[in-house]
């Protein structure tokens, strides 16, 4: 294993500067969910010059490779990665920054890319040293909660059977060099809510002579903060969020209506079926004291990204061969996000880790989601050496597929 390791540090020393070069490009072209054209033949373009099949999925930017192993074997798992950026405009100064306007690599979904780019250059290098197939799974669409089903869709878990996945995602909370990593539940189940006001309006000096939606709203925003804290046990995990409220036009009018929407994230699937439900009683009883009439629609977004306990024990001890025990963080709790990852790991064992991307010791980095959202360039360095030595073996414990 460690003559391994070995071989793996030097050859991602050696595509180090060019897996750079690729992230810039990638940060510099950022493209919108479902518009990942160009990111997609970047893709094949780099494949194709590394000699890795591939296929892409017909009226997709899905990309499907695959690197064999030249000893004989039957075992087969999977890595994805995340392709799409965000609608932000960045603000980080960097030398390589966004020349599309209002379009950002902010959740690092440009390392993501780049990082299983370097894995699979890493394992096509290493084939004669390890038996059965790795399929690299480049996925567009993850920020909308879209790619991941069209892939199983086409049949990514057979031919050969895949029986384990990989994933990882960057942290700003992470330093470089290091991975975080838990087992069972590490992201949270999401869905999301659109609530429509309607009640009577008028003039802001006479609110009396209307059902105020505005104070309706504001009143109903507190009363959904009820729902965690009153209705759910305080063993269950649950935030529920109003991002976003549009209603009115004009300081002395009262609107007719307003919208309101915004997120619930659990631990637990389960729960969001019940919450929804609250959700509507809460409206009933809206109604019946102030008249304004409340409709709410939901959206089943992710569910939780559950990492199989026996596969992160041994995808611990292999990344502790490669960076070191003391490289390795063990989260208490999930992140509070949601990741579409999970419709893998609900069809097969899965782990799915944070690399570390903050390369301030002394102090936070902006968040993702932020125009001013950076990602160190080294941790490339990490992300695939520890993909790569998992990668290899995963694929060396037969397990029976699902």
């Amino acid at each position: 294993m460690k003559e391994l390791n070995n071989k793996i540090h030097v050859i991602v020393e050696k595509i180090y500067h060019e897996l750079v070069l690729l992230r810039h490009t990638i940060h510099e072209n950022p493209e919108l969910s479902n518009q990942e054209y160009k990111t997609a033949e970047l893709v094949e373009k780099v494949l194709t010059a590394w000699k890795i099949h591939y296929t892409r999925l017909p009226n997709s930017t899905a990309i499907i490779a695959e690197v064999t192993g030249s000893i004989k074997g039957e075992n087969s798992i999977g890595i994805r990665a995340d392709m799409d950026a965000l609608p932000i405009s960045e603000d980080t100064g960097v030398d390589y920054t966004s020349k599309n306007k209002g379009v950002m690599h902010a959740c690092g979904h440009d390392i993501h890319t780049v990082n299983l780019l370097g894995t699979g250059y890493v394992l096509n290098q290493l084939k004669d040293n390890f038996a059965g197939t790795v399929k690299l799974i480049f996925q567009p669409a993850e920020e909308i909660g879209g790619g991941a089903q069209e892939i199983l869709d086409f049949g990514v878990l057979t031919n050969p059977t895949v029986t384990a996945f990989l994933g990882a995602h960057v942290s700003e909370d992470v330093q470089v060099g290091q991975i975080q990593v838990k087992a069972e539940e590490v992201m949270l189940a999401a869905s999301g809510f659109t609530i429509e006001l309607t009640g009577r309006g008028g003039h802001a000096s006479a609110p009396h002579q209307t059902e105020d939606i505005i104070l309706a709203a504001a009143k109903l925003i507190i009363e959904l903060q009820s729902i965690p804290s009153r209705k759910i046990t305080h063993m269950e995990p649950a935030v529920i969020t109003v991002a976003s409220i549009h209603g009115g036009t004009r300081s002395n009018i009262i609107p007719k209506e307003l919208v309101i929407t915004g997120t619930i994230r659990t631990q637990n699937n389960k729960l969001h079926p019940e919450i929804h439900e609250h959700i509507r009683n809460i409206l009933k009883a809206q109604e019946v004291i102030t008249g304004v009439q409340g409709t709410a629609i939901f959206r089943m977004g992710s569910g939780a990204v559950y990492n199989d306990p026996a596969l992160t024990k041994e995808f611990i001890a292999t990344a502790a061969n490669v960076i070191g025990n003391h490289n390795i963080l063990m989260a208490k709790f999930p992140n509070n996000g949601s990741e579409n990852f999970y419709r893998f790991s609900k069809e097969v064992p899965s782990v799915f880790f944070r690399i570390g991307v903050n390369n301030n010791s002394l102090e936070q980095i902006e968040p993702a989601h932020s125009p001013k959202f950076t990602a160190a360039d080294e941790a490339l360095k990490t992300g695939v050496r520890v993909m790569t030595a998992a990668a290899i073996a995963f694929l060396q414990t037969n397990r029976p597929p699902r």
